[in-house]
């Protein structure tokens, strides 16, 4: 089973982005759909495969614990779309920052306890750059350190490739960016699902 730590959204974000998202397939089909309940929308800070080892309600605790002592706020911007290989788009937050410093908190927490299985190297990584293809050969998730990359997942292209008719949804993207802020309200320990889905969550604690 594959493990992930993210940042969740507030309901009524959650409700925007998966309206916004309803909107786009009717034009693009994406996949994984999001949900309230499971496929949450979120904001990943690492996922992979864990031991046994760790101790997931002290990790959870002690990353509230560095989020309240920075002081981080929890309201940020949306300042674009990105596409990135193969097929998914995303939404991009300001303030980069901030989750490059929760990332390295969880990372250096957490880097000794990852492995890689023998499926996870069947996996066709091609389109990701060098660094991205280091980290999935020795981490089994291609967004870590210098590569990470903090975004909230609208979906995957079901043929794995930029939209051509892209030109015919991004208003409503432009639109919703303009128009919403994200609240991040919990961190959770999840089960990674399909596609790197937020399929379960198994701890959660609010920020």
């Amino acid at each position: 089973m594959k493990v992930g730590v993210a940042l969740i959204p507030s309901p009524d974000t959650i409700e925007s982005i998966i309206k916004l998202q309803q909107k786009i397939i009717s034009i693009c089909p994406l996949y994984p759909i999001l949900y309230k309940t499971f496929n949450l929308p979120h904001l990943t800070l690492l996922q992979g495969r864990f031991d046994n080892s760790i101790n997931w309600l002290t990790l959870i605790l002690n990353l509230q614990d560095y989020w309240q002592r920075q002081q981080y706020s929890q309201k940020y911007k949306l300042i674009k779309l990105e596409y990135k290989s193969p097929g998914w788009y995303f939404l991009i937050l300001q303030q980069q920052l901030i989750f490059l410093e929760l990332h390295n908190f969880v990372f250096s927490a957490l880097k000794n306890n990852l492995f890689v299985t023998e499926e996870d190297l069947n996996k066709d990584i091609s389109l990701y750059d060098d660094l991205e293809k280091n980290n999935y050969i020795k981490y089994g998730y291609r967004y870590i350190g210098n590569a990470f990359y903090p975004h909230i997942t609208l979906g995957q292209t079901i043929d794995k490739s930029r939209d051509p008719n892209q030109a015919d949804w991004i208003h409503l993207v432009e639109s919703f960016t303009a128009k919403h802020i994200i609240k991040l309200e919990r961190i959770t320990i999840y089960q990674v699902g399909e596609h790197g889905s937020h399929a379960k969550i198994l701890y959660s604690v609010k920020i």
